[in-house]
């Protein structure tokens, strides 16, 4: 499944410290797919493809949680664009 992340960065330098890390060495079955940065450095998408929502989360809030607010949310396949 695919799983795009919404996070809404509190802070950038912690964030992009943390995420080089977390994003170059996923679990097994996991994939980062894009990293999409807004202009200000606030909002970043990412586009990941896992087993679960929870299998994400579970990787990523450790990681990531203090230096961001994220939202977790599923594709839709059959309503993508671009997919």
């Amino acid at each position: 499944m695919f799983i795009a992340i919404q996070h809404e960065i509190t802070d950038p330098e912690q964030f992009w410290q943390k995420a080089s890390g977390a994003l170059t060495h996923p679990p097994s079955g996991m994939r980062v797919h894009s990293t999409m940065l807004s202009q200000h450095e606030g909002l970043c998408q990412c586009m990941w493809e896992a087993e679960s929502i929870d299998s994400v989360r579970e990787f990523l809030e450790p990681e990531l949680g203090d230096s961001s607010v994220n939202t977790y949310y599923q594709i839709d396949p059959d309503l993508a664009i671009g997919y």
